[in-house]
């Protein structure tokens, strides 16, 4: 026999019933919430790390700017640094040209013979400019008398030679050499010993002494 049913079950059953009903609505939405929250904010993908040894793409202008001052900087100091590295190759040149012409022209200057003055004056004379070409043709005849009268020959030989100053258009050099001089009225040759001070300019491709002292 079937237990009766009390009103007071009936009203706990469908508070029950209700409740459960009222719960399913709220599932729902918390899924739906949870769906959408997914799907407005997906897991964010991991950028490859920048491969080492490479520049960026892009430049900021700043960079740019200092990047191009210091390619004219680098640019002005290799002009800058092969003018003067020219300018010092063609004074060297002009250093050791002056200076073969100076040692050579040393001996020639210091040698003599009485029997052969012409050519010992003229190659002196071919050798020199300026200021030294006119004071040995003013006292070439002296000094071609007295040789000549003494019978008297030299030789010249060059025991060494610097330059005291050098640019591409007057190199000074200082040479040392001696002079084997012989003449009628001594029976042994003396040697007399020098130092001798060229100035030295360039003249249609050539070197020419426009001075010289005995120093």
């Amino acid at each position: 026999m079937e237990a009766p049913v009390s009103s007071s079950d009936e009203s706990n059953t469908d508070m029950v019933g209700l409740t459960l009903a009222e719960r399913e609505p709220v599932t729902d939405v918390v899924v739906d919430t949870v769906a959408s929250k997914t799907t407005e904010r997906p897991t964010p993908v991991a950028e490859p790390p920048a491969r080492a040894g490479r520049f960026p793409l892009r430049l900021s202008l700043p960079v740019t700017i200092m990047v191009g001052a210091l390619l004219v900087l680098a640019l002005a100091a290799a002009v800058t640094f092969g003018v003067l590295l020219s300018g010092k190759t063609a004074t060297d040149r002009a250093g050791q040209q002056a200076l073969a012409t100076a040692k050579a022209y040393a001996v020639t200057v210091t040698s003599y013979d009485y029997q052969n003055l012409d050519r010992n004056f003229a190659d002196v004379l071919d050798g020199a400019t300026g200021e030294f070409k006119d004071q040995y043709s003013g006292a070439s005849q002296t000094l071609r008398q007295l040789i000549a009268n003494a019978k008297a020959t030299a030789k010249g030989s060059v025991l060494g030679a610097g330059i005291s100053s050098a640019s591409t258009d007057q190199v000074v050099v200082v040479v040392f050499v001696d002079q084997l001089i012989s003449n009628a009225a001594t029976t042994q040759p003396r040697i007399d010993r020098n130092r001798v001070e060229m100035t030295l300019a360039p003249r249609d491709g050539r070197w020419l002494v426009s001075k010289l002292e005995l120093i």
